[in-house]
This record gives structure tokens, sequence and C-alpha cells, in this order.
């Protein structure tokens, strides 16, 4: 039977994460043959067009299941949620290359990886195990893409759904310290699929930002501007001063040694901080500024 017809079949692991959803929903829609690997079928509600697949990607074996047919290119969207330095590297990097020796192993011919704009100025043990999943990467061989985004919308939609409830928002000291572009998932996922087939993009890595426009370079302060103007409501911003925030970061962090939860709620704190105190620009990508998306959040909420 010839393949000259065959669609390219893509594997996306971290399926179901806020980037790896919509990368699977833009795989699809670029009329690729999609596999979406979660642990649950739970999910196969938000894997319209995709063939889910049951595999636990820590686990070699497990993974082996995902390849029972040909896979050409496998885009990872890996991420611990839980913000321990131990969960880093075992997500981030130990089951990412998991991931990546089966893919090979099986013949895969492209790798297309989610890092982070933060690898730059490596200081916390997520940037750490990123990196070393890089780098082991560009080592293997096959044929990669590294994409480094900016911060994403969410970071901004949490404080989003407190600020409609009537409650304030808050921010480390000025809140003025650092400026991002952020970056649509809707444009990363677009950008992380069309690399498929793209030799421009091959073997290469892309820090990647939202558009760099007056409504989309913002300091977190103006973020937070934003949200109030889109629901509508007086400004109610709380400054924490920053010797505060960072004796606070010492005693959760001490306190953490001893209590997983409480280590977890460290490490998300300490990720907080170094996104508030160092810039995150990045050269813009993508149509959808964060003042677009909330407006639109806002009237979908409130039809």
């Amino acid at each position: 039977m010839s393949n000259v017809n065959r669609k390219t079949t893509v594997l996306i692991v971290g399926a179901t994460g806020y980037i790896g959803k919509a990368v699977v929903a833009e795989a699809v829609r670029q009329g690729h043959d999609v596999i979406a690997v979660t642990r649950s079928r739970q999910n196969d509600r938000w894997f319209e067009g995709a063939e889910v697949v049951l595999a636990d990607v820590s686990d070699p074996a497990s993974m082996e299941t995902a390849f029972s047919r040909k896979v050409d290119v496998v885009i990872s969207c890996l991420a611990t949620r839980s913000g321990l330095p131990k969960d880093f590297d075992d997500i981030d990097y130990k089951a990412t290359l998991n991931v990546l020796d089966v893919a090979q192993k099986h013949g895969t011919g492209k790798f297309i990886l989610l890092s982070a704009i933060c690898v730059r100025k490596p200081e916390l043990p997520l940037q750490l195990a990123k990196l070393k999943m890089e780098d082991a990467l560009m080592r293997s061989g096959i044929d990669y893409t590294i994409v480094r985004p900016t911060a994403y919308f969410w970071v901004f939609d949490s404080q989003t759904k407190m600020i409609a409830k009537g409650k304030p928002a808050y921010v480390v000291g000025g809140g003025e310290q650092s400026r991002h572009n952020p970056i649509s998932r809707e444009d990363l996922a677009g950008f992380m699929v069309g690399s498929i087939g793209n030799s421009e993009r091959s073997n290469r890595i892309f820090v990647l930002g939202g558009p760099e426009v007056p409504g989309n370079i913002i300091t977190y302060r103006d973020a937070l501007s934003m949200v109030f103007a889109s629901l509508g409501r007086e400004p109610k911003i709380v400054n924490i001063p920053t010797w505060l925030f960072i004796a606070l970061l010492r005693i959760v962090g001490f306190v953490g040694l001893f209590s997983r939860r409480v280590g977890r709620f460290s490490g998300f704190l300490n990720v907080v901080h170094y996104y508030l105190v160092n810039d995150m620009r990045a050269p813009g990508y993508g149509s959808m500024t964060l003042q677009q998306h909330l407006m639109d959040t806002t009237r979908d909420t409130q039809s």
C-alpha cells in the first residue's frame, strides 16, 4: 500500500495541560493524524478528532503502547504542576527524556519540545530540569525544535476570577519590576504545530512572545489594571512590601522541607517571585494580545 498520501502522525504528551490541549486542537485543525497521550479516559472530551492513548510517560513499557503504529513527530508539552524540585526533575526531565528514548527506538523523525523563557537565567529547579532536557534533546541526533515561550495568559486568568468576585488584586513591591509580552496558548500552539515539516525551524531554539504592541508589552501591574478595566471595575490593588514577600519565601521554604504541601506552595511562590523581578520580553509572534483576551473572556463570562 502506498504511503504517498499518508498524513503525518503526531503524538502529543502533556496533552491534558493548558498548552497541551491547545496543541492537540491545532494539530487536528491542521489535518494531522493526532495521538493524544493521557492517563485517563475521562479526558476524551478534550480531544475531538484525535486518537486517545492511555500511557504513563514515566514508564517506558507503558509508553511503548503509544507507539504501536508509526509516529512521525512527537510534541512534548510535559510540565509538572507540583512545584517540588524532585517533581520538576522527574517530569520535566526524566519523563520527557523517557518519551524521547522510546520515540527514537521506534524511528520517530522529529521531536518538538515546549521549554520556557526562564531557562535563560537559571536559578530554580524548574529551569535546571528544563535545561537538562534541552541538552539531552540536542545531543540525541533527532531533528528537534525547542520553543521557549514567555508568560501565558492563564497567569492572569486566576486573578481575573478573584477580581470578578469582588476581591482585590495583589502585587509585590510596585508590580512594575519587569515587562512581559505574554503569548496566547492558541498562538503558541500554532507555532509549535507549524514547526512540523518546516526546515527553517529544524534543529533550532526559538524564544517566543506574544505581539509586541502597546497593549501587550506590560508590567504585572499593567495587566491587573487591564483585568479591572475589562470587568468595568475600579482598580483595587494591594501592594505587598518586597521585604515581607522575601521573608515569606524563606519561612515557607524552611517549613516546606518537612511538608510536601507547603513545599509545593514554596515552589510556586519562588516561580512567582522570579517572574515578577525578571524581564520576560521575547520576539513577538501571533496576533492575540492580553487585552483582547481579557475582553473576550469577560464577554463570554457575562453572556
